[in-house]
């Protein structure tokens, strides 16, 4: 899930700040004054752009879209089933503890009779002499 997210929104930033780049690739480097001008003016939107669009592919190498509706609709599903199943496995923890109360009472209640046993032992051994 993790992952997916990771891409989720390095895909957002990528697809949202590639406008800013393409128009900083436009700025011919001879034009250097108004092309440093524009990059300073966007550095933080580019630097986003160029970290999403690292990991972007270093992460994804065999596709050229980005099909991050398909990743949105993943992570959903994977987060329903995360509740579903953390639901499931609150309702066994909550049973588990009950049974666990259940055998410390049972556990006590052998410990109560264990003594009559031991002396009732101690009798029929002094009977059977």
């Amino acid at each position: 899930m993790k992952e997916l997210q990771k891409l989720i929104e390095n895909g957002e930033n990528y697809l949202q700040y590639k406008p800013i780049h393409a128009e900083l690739k436009k700025l011919k480097n001879g034009w250097t004054n108004k092309r440093d001008k524009y990059e300073e003016a966007h550095r933080a939107e580019l630097t986003l752009w160029n970290a999403a669009s690292r990991y972007l592919h270093a992460n994804l190498t065999d596709t050229k879209t980005l099909p991050i509706s398909k990743w949105k609709q993943e992570y959903a599903d994977l987060k329903g089933q995360r509740d579903t199943d953390y639901t499931k496995l609150k309702a066994a923890r909550a049973e588990v503890a009950e049974l666990q109360k259940i055998r410390k009472c049972v556990d006590i209640a052998l410990r109560a009779d264990q003594p009559e046993q031991t002396q009732n032992r101690a009798k029929r051994h002094e009977q059977e002499r």
